[in-house]
């Protein structure tokens, strides 16, 4: 699976060699140089998104990591600017809710989005 970060080349992880979201997060930070930035989400200058099966893009930590793990497809990392942007356009949602997995219905994750290989990421709602 691969994982990308703007202005960085692409990594590629098995996510199942992780016993959860703390040790993703600390091992990504350390392979894009920005140890300490990743492990408090709320916090951080950085933002973890993922693609799932489906091509949704979802917020990392917002699904049991059992759930997350058979249904991530990439990774990505954001700065908080560009999440900022995403918010301002109105392209993410305000509620969330949890222990939906891997956005199997509408009223799933609050950042529903479809992921374009080729580009950014456009966000439907």
């Amino acid at each position: 699976m691969k994982v990308q970060k703007r202005g960085s080349v692409g990594r590629s992880i098995d996510v199942t060699r992780y016993k959860g979201y703390d040790e993703l997060r600390h091992d990504l930070a350390r392979m894009f140089g920005i140890e300490g930035q990743l492990e408090d989400p709320q916090s951080s200058d950085w933002k973890l998104v993922y693609v799932d099966h489906e091509n949704d893009i979802l917020l990392v930590g917002d699904d049991p990591w059992e759930e997350f793990v058979s249904c991530v497809q990439s990774i990505k990392i954001l700065s908080s600017a560009e999440v900022q942007q995403m918010s301002l356009d109105g392209n993410l949602g305000n509620v969330s809710v949890p222990n939906q997995a891997c956005s199997g219905t509408e009223n799933g994750n609050a950042w529903r989005g479809h992921y374009d290989d080729t580009s950014a990421v456009s966000f439907n709602r």
